[in-house]
């Protein structure tokens, strides 16, 4: 071996020992970090740390006169309780939500975002929805600004949308809140509600015009074109099936109509439990409600189980009439359940006076301001 390998060789050696110090640094650092991040940020949300949750997709006009910084209770919902919160100023108010840990300790936690999401969809016929999602603050603090919060997962982008959403007035959450009441409750009510929430989702179908509601259709039934159909019929198909495992929740399956006694309590049940007498008309599907019933069984059967076939009969027509049929009875079940407002607001500890500074005929994003 000559001079000139022996001095490469060298080097190499040097380099190696060189980059594996640097790889060992590196790795510490990085398991420091990790420690510190494990430590003071941790991911086990919600937990001491990280416990309320900024309500993205919805906002509060500022007619109840909020101050920038004012962190008011607003009611309290299982394991929530809701915070109205100026956080910036001439900027509409956030709905944040302090949460327990409990709800890690249940199989499921029905959180009221997606209660409020149900419960305004629903007071709006399904016209409006909106989309909620818990953005999540470490060491939330209400008197420094949104821009200053440390959000989990929260990028530059989504940043930006945060602020974004539907603009209600507190008395339009206090209106809907025996339906936020009754799905926080009743399960069943929860149940059916999402599967008819899905349902509309799918496929949407506008049911004032439907079933009537309006002097005047300002959207007026029409079957998909003919160059159309193909991109439609596994919408009915799942709107058919999310309509009536609305029904299912709600009243159940229909029994055999051979066993008499059976089939006239589970009648009986519909009027205890829906308010509904099944022998009265449907007038959308042109029978009984009863009738209808067992029809939609079988139509949501052949939606469910197409084995590898297209159903080139199904029409818009039949996923319509199991929409506006659930809707019925989903109305039926919520008016024998639901609550009086003056009941739900000592149950969900509502904070009335709050309710009671809104100005119904106005609407701003102006934050009040002290006269000094």
């Amino acid at each position: 071996m000559n001079n000139a390998d022996s001095k490469d060789n060298d080097f190499m050696d040097e380099f190696k020992k060189v980059l594996a110090k640097g790889l060992e640094e590196f790795n510490e650092a990085y398991r420091n970090h990790q420690a510190y991040l494990d430590e003071y940020f941790p991911t086990d949300i919600p937990n001491k740390v990280c416990n309320h949750a900024f309500i993205e997709g919805i906002k509060f006009e500022n007619s109840f006169k909020p101050k920038v910084h004012d962190f008011f209770p607003l009611m309290k919902c299982g394991d929530e309780e809701l915070f109205l919160w100026t956080h910036t100023k001439d900027s509409y108010t956030a709905l944040v939500s302090r949460v327990s840990d409990n709800v890690k300790d249940k199989n499921f936690w029905k959180n009221i975002g997606t209660v409020i999401q149900l419960a305004y969809s629903y007071s709006r016929d399904f016209e409006d929805t909106m989309e909620l999602d818990y953005k999540w603050c470490y060491y939330f603090d209400p008197n420094i600004s949104i821009s200053e919060q440390e959000i989990y997962d929260c990028d530059d982008s989504d940043r930006y949308s945060l602020l974004n959403g539907t603009i209600l007035k507190l008395t339009d959450l206090y209106f809907i809140s025996p339906i936020i009441e009754l799905v926080l409750r009743d399960d069943k009510a929860y149940t059916a509600m999402s599967n008819y929430y899905a349902s509309m989702k799918t496929h949407y179908c506008c049911l004032i015009c439907e079933l009537g509601r309006h002097p005047y259709k300002k959207h007026p039934s029409h079957e998909p074109k003919f160059w159309e159909q193909a991109n439609v019929i596994s919408d009915y198909e799942a709107a058919i099936v999310q309509a009536c495992r609305c029904v299912e929740a709600l009243i159940g399956k229909p029994p055999n109509k051979e066993n008499r006694n059976r089939f006239l309590e589970h009648k009986q049940k519909w009027l205890n439990q829906l308010g509904i007498n099944p022998d009265d008309e449907f007038t959308k599907g042109e029978t009984t409600y009863i009738d209808f019933y067992y029809k939609l069984f079988d139509l949501r059967n052949a939606a469910a189980h197409s084995y590898g076939t297209i159903p080139f009969e199904l029409e818009r027509k039949q996923a319509v009439e199991a929409q506006c049929f659930a809707s019925l009875l989903l109305d039926g079940y919520v008016a024998k359940n639901v609550l009086s407002n003056e009941i739900v607001i000592g149950k969900l500890s509502i904070n009335q006076k709050l309710i009671e500074k809104v100005d119904e005929t106005m609407s701003t994003p102006e934050t009040y301001q002290v006269d000094e």
